[in-house]
């Protein structure tokens, strides 16, 4: 298994990566071994940071060592790791913080009940974002409800 990048909190896993940490409540994806295999040659993906948390705030980022020990993914110290709400709100506002639509992004992959749903729509209700962003934001809600 590759080695979890160094994270902090201002510094953590997102995407993907924390989507495929598995958690007890059963929510995320199910690619444990191609994202963290030593084979798979890409990075682990993605790192988030202080540009998210301006527009999240600090909620869903959290301690998931247990996590990663309970999965048996190598660390180097705490794993700070988007809960999998959070990892999803990230993909979604770093999308269309670049003005994208998240496309690639669908919520049935991950959180296919409605109280895990409302999580991810809590978290972006309360991002910052300026009009043109909460648009397509907005738009990506309406293909996922």
């Amino acid at each position: 298994m590759k080695m979890l990048p160094v994270t902090y909190p201002d510094n953590y896993l997102s995407g993907i990566a924390s989507l495929n940490l598995p958690c007890e409540e059963g929510t995320g994806d199910w690619h444990m071994l191609g994202t963290f295999d030593e084979r798979n040659t890409k990075p682990i993906q993605f790192l988030a940071g202080r540009d998210l948390i301006e527009v999240l705030g600090t909620e869903g980022i959290e301690d998931r060592s247990q996590d990663a020990d309970r999965a048996g993914i190598p660390r180097s110290g705490i794993v700070w790791a988007s809960n999998h709400a959070r990892a999803i709100a990230d993909m979604v506002v770093r999308s269309v913080i670049s003005g994208r639509v998240a496309s690639h992004v669908r919520l049935d992959d991950w959180m296919p009940e409605e109280d895990q749903k409302k999580r991810v729509l809590y978290l972006l209700d309360k991002a910052k974002l300026l009009p043109a962003q909460r648009a397509r934001m907005r738009q990506w809600v309406q293909t996922q409800l």
